[in-house]
């Protein structure tokens, strides 16, 4: 987008359809892996350890899922392909690894914490999330 008058941030309800879509997907592709890990195993898991480590390789493949296409896919994921939006820098330039990390983690975080992250945009004009200022993105409709 050349002209900053035409840039739209998303909306609450664009956000959250677009992450029902990723959802769906990363569940998906997380549970093949489960099975793939169990059926490797020989058994199902049953150690705390084994347990903490799937809990932990699916947070992991979460950043992995995200950082991927918004690096790789010109900012979008698959659900946000479909909802029309795009994450940018805040200054409109191309989004580098750690502010895409720095989302990400601010973005469970703060869902996490009585879902503040989703709040916050219905409470703030420019409908940014906390992790949008911290990290200093935003997430545009594009036509």
């Amino acid at each position: 987008m050349s002209n900053s008058d035409t840039e739209i941030n998303a909306g609450l309800m664009r956000r959250l359809l677009a992450l029902l879509y990723d959802s769906i997907l990363i569940i998906g592709i997380y549970m093949s892996y489960v099975i793939l890990v169990t059926y490797l195993n020989g058994s199902a898991l049953e150690s705390q350890l084994e347990i903490l480590f799937l809990q932990f390789s699916f947070v992991f493949f979460i950043f992995l899922f995200y950082c991927y296409f918004w690096k790789f896919n010109n900012g979008q994921t698959l659900g946000m392909q479909v909802w029309k939006i795009k994450l940018v820098s805040s200054g409109n330039e191309e989004i580098n690894i750690n502010k895409m990390v720095l989302r990400c983690a601010l973005s469970m975080i703060f869902s996490l914490v009585f879902l503040s992250n989703f709040i916050f945009i219905i409470f703030n004009k420019e409908r940014k999330t906390l992790g949008d200022y911290f990290s200093k993105t935003k997430l545009l409709k594009v036509y």
